[in-house]
């Protein structure tokens, strides 16, 4: 996994695909829902909050569908469809799920603690799911933005491409790290973090869609207010 000394009483990390117990494809921490079997995902899901040391029976989970909803995070909910999760409640474990799109974690900083975890492609950054996800947590913020495909890989068309500003794509691929980190600074958030590292790059630690095809698994990025 990789951590994220967030400013603040909040567990954030992003995992990879070590450590689970799914094989093939899906080998071997895969916290997705597609092919794999359901029950080596509770399992994986069970392991990443353990290390994490937090309650599995309470994670928040959505249905992701590139949408720009954010919702608050009921404890232990799996079937919501959001692209966003947000809480300001001790010990709720959230999960945002990725294969090459961006997961990100913005903390509040001012008063009270309150978290929220993004899953992010270009649909939803165009969209505004980082600007709903933060609206909650209020201005002067902070976030870090996680492993996802880079520029180096994300090729993409004029009709994704035109929905940026034209500095974000170059030789026609655009940069999603920098796409994500302007909606961060747009929507308020004062300090802002990137991982820099492309799934795309290193499908032996991470899973990729664009390098595998859609029969792989998830990782994502896990976050919790502190008790």
């Amino acid at each position: 996994m990789i951590r994220w000394q967030a400013p603040g009483p909040y567990v954030v990390a992003f995992t990879t695909r070590e450590g689970g117990v799914s094989t093939g494809a899906f080998a071997s921490l895969n916290l997705g829902t597609r092919a794999d079997d359901p029950a080596r995902i509770a399992e994986n899901r069970r392991l990443a909050c353990e290390a994490l040391g937090l309650d599995h029976r309470r994670l928040a989970v959505n249905r992701q569908r590139h949408t720009a909803r954010a919702i608050r995070a009921r404890p232990g909910e799996t079937d919501q469809v959001a692209d966003a999760l947000w809480t300001d409640e001790p010990g709720v474990p959230m999960l945002a799920l990725s294969a090459d799109c961006v997961p990100i974690a913005i903390a509040r900083t001012r008063g009270e603690p309150a978290l929220a975890v993004i899953h992010a492609g270009w649909r939803g950054l165009a969209a505004g799911v980082v600007r709903a996800a933060a609206a909650p947590l209020g201005s002067g913020a902070a976030a870090v933005v996680g492993p996802s495909i880079g520029p180096c890989c994300y090729e993409v068309g004029v009709e994704v491409s035109a929905l940026f500003a034209p500095d974000l794509t170059r030789d026609g691929n655009l940069d999603l790290w920098s796409a994500a980190e302007r909606e961060l600074e747009q929507a308020g958030v004062t300090s802002v973090e990137r991982i820099d590292v492309c799934t795309h790059c290193h499908p032996e630690r991470f899973f990729s869609h664009r390098y595998s095809g859609p029969h792989r698994g998830a990782q994502g990025v896990i976050g919790a207010v502190g008790g």
